[in-house]
C-alpha cells in the first residue's frame, strides 16, 4: 500500500515538474499570445504596397523591421490605388470601420483635421526630435493645415520641382550655362528651339487642373507671389499676373509643348526632344528607364526666377481618431519616419526627406551625392519650400484651383488678357468665401 502511494506521488510530482518546465519554456520561447501579451494588428492601407519597385520595397522593409522589433504587432498593409485611395478612406470612416493609419497629403490633410478624423500627434511622438531635426515643411507647413497649432501628420516623403536638363542636349544647342533670370530663360529657349527641339514643357492640357496647378505654382512663387493670403484668394495680385503673362509669352513663342499629357512630355525630355523641365527628383530614374544614356547625362540647377522659393507637396502618416492603438500606431509612424528609414527612402526612391538631420552626417551625404550628384539642388532648397494653400478652407480649395486654372487656359487658348483674366478669376473665387 505504501509502495502504491509512493508511486502515485512520484507520478504526480513528475507531471507537476513537466508542467512547470513547459510553462517556463513557453514564457521564454513561445509567442506573445502564449505569454499573455496582447496581439495587435495595425491596418495601414497605402498605394505604396502595390506600387512595385522602390516605393513598395521601402514600406515593406520598414514594416518588417517594425514587426521584428515589436513581435506582438502585425502590420496589415494593403494596397489601395492612389486614384481611389481617399474615396475608400472616406467610405471606411462613414461606415465606422476606418484603418488605424492613413496616408494623407498637403492637399487633403486639412479636410480630415476639420472633420475630427485624426488624432493630434503632439502627445504621442517625440516633438523635441521634430522641432530639432526636421525641415520647416514639417514644423510649420504641416501645422498650417489645421487651425489649432497641433501636428496631425509626420511626413514620410516630400518633394518639389527644380530645373533639370541633359548637358549633352544643351551642348548641342550651344548653351554653356542655365538661365538665371526670366529674360535669360527666354533667350535659352530660343537657342533650344533653334537646335530643333521643344525648349520647355509645362502642363497646359485643357481641363487638367490637378496636375496643371503645380506647374503654375512654380512660376507664381518664383515671381515672389502667392495665390492666397490669410485664408483668401489673391489670384489677381501683380505677381500672379506677371507669372501668367510670362507663361503666355513662352506659349505663344512656340517654346512650350502644347496639349500633351505629362507622361508623354516627360518621356520626350528623357529622349532629348524637350530641352528642360522644372520637375521632381523621380525624373532621373524615369529618364534612365526610357533612355539608359541619361545615366551620367542629367543635371539640376537653381530656378531662373527673382526668388528661389519652390512649391512643395508632402505625403505622410496620420493616426485615425478611431484607432484602438494610438501609442503603437505612433510608434510605427516614428519608425517609418526615423533616420534609418528616411535614409533608405532617399537612397532607394531618390525622393526628398523632411528630416534635415540625415544630411548632417557627412559620410552619408557624400555617399548619396556620389551616386546622385544632381540631388544636391533638392537638398539645398529644402527650407525654401512654400505651402500651396496656407489657411485656405480645405473644402473650398479644389474649386478655387479649378477657377484659377480655367482662367489660365483662357489666357493660353483664347488670348484673354492676363490682367482681365485674373481679375475675373479673383471675382469668381471670392464668391466661395462670401
Amino acid at each position: 500500500m505504501k509502495r502504491k502511494k509512493c508511486l502515485i506521488m512520484v507520478i504526480v510530482f513528475t507531471i507537476f515538474l513537466f508542467a512547470f518546465v513547459s510553462i517556463g519554456f513557453a514564457r521564454g520561447n513561445g509567442t506573445s499570445e502564449e505569454q499573455g501579451e496582447e496581439q495587435i494588428v495595425l491596418r495601414v492601407p497605402h498605394w505604396f504596397w502595390g506600387h512595385g519597385g522602390t516605393f513598395e520595397e521601402w514600406i515593406t522593409v520598414g514594416s518588417a523591421e517594425f514587426e521584428q522589433q515589436n513581435p506582438n504587432v502585425k502590420i496589415d498593409g494593403y494596397h489601395i490605388p492612389y486614384d481611389q485611395y481617399w474615396d475608400k478612406i472616406d467610405t471606411s470612416i462613414a461606415a465606422g470601420d476606418p484603418a488605424d493609419i492613413f496616408a494623407l497629403t498637403n492637399v487633403n490633410l486639412g479636410k480630415y483635421i476639420l472633420n475630427d478624423a485624426l488624432l493630434a500627434l503632439d502627445d504621442l511622438i517625440d516633438m523635441g526630435d521634430v522641432r530639432e531635426n526636421w525641415a520647416k515643411i514639417q514644423t510649420e507647413g504641416v501645422i498650417s493645415c489645421g487651425d489649432d497649432g497641433n501636428t496631425y501628420l509626420l511626413i514620410h516623403e516630400f518633394s518639389f520641382y527644380v530645373p533639370m536638363y541633359r548637358p549633352s542636349v544643351f551642348e548641342n544647342a550651344g548653351i554653356t550655362n542655365y538661365a538665371t533670370t526670366p529674360d535669360e530663360f527666354l533667350q535659352m529657349c530660343s537657342k533650344l528651339k533653334g537646335s530643333g527641339i521643344y525648349p520647355y514643357a509645362s502642363m497646359n492640357l485643357p481641363g487638367n487642373w490637378t496636375e496643371g496647378q503645380y506647374d503654375l505654382y512654380i512660376w507664381v512663387f518664383g515671381m515672389g507671389g502667392h495665390y492666397a493670403k490669410n485664408g483668401k484668394p489673391t489670384l489677381n495680385s501683380s505677381e500672379v499676373v506677371q507669372a501668367v503673362t510670362y507663361l503666355k509669352k513662352i506659349f505663344d513663342a512656340g517654346y512650350m509643348v502644347k496639349e500633351t499629357d505629362k507622361g508623354t512630355y516627360r518621356k520626350m525630355f528623357a529622349v532629348g526632344e524637350v530641352g528642360t523641365l522644372i520637375d521632381g527628383p523621380w525624373m532621373q530614374g524615369l529618364s534612365v528607364s526610357w533612355d539608359p544614356t541619361v545615366e551620367g547625362d542629367f543635371a539640376t540647377t537653381d530656378l531662373p526666377f527673382p526668388t528661389q522659393r519652390v512649391a512643395t507637396f508632402f505625403e505622410g502618416f496620420s493616426i485615425s481618431s478611431a484607432t484602438k492603438y494610438p501609442e503603437i500606431a505612433a510608434k510605427y509612424i516614428e519608425h517609418m519616419c526615423g533616420p534609418d528609414s528616411q535614409r533608405r527612402m532617399v537612397e532607394l526612391v531618390g525622393i526628398q526627406s523632411a528630416r534635415t538631420d540625415i544630411y548632417k552626417d557627412k559620410a552619408y551625404l557624400d555617399k548619396v551625392l556620389a551616386a546622385k550628384p544632381w540631388f544636391k539642388t533638392y537638398i539645398d532648397h529644402t527650407d525654401q519650400v512654400m505651402m500651396n494653400a496656407p489657411g485656405i478652407d480645405p473644402e473650398k480649395l479644389p474649386e478655387l484651383t479649378k477657377i484659377w486654372y480655367s482662367y489660365y487656359e483662357k489666357i493660353l487658348y483664347e488670348d484673354m488678357d492676363p490682367k482681365a483674366a485674373m481679375d475675373a478669376a479673383q471675382k469668381e473665387a471670392m464668391k466661395l468665401f462670401s
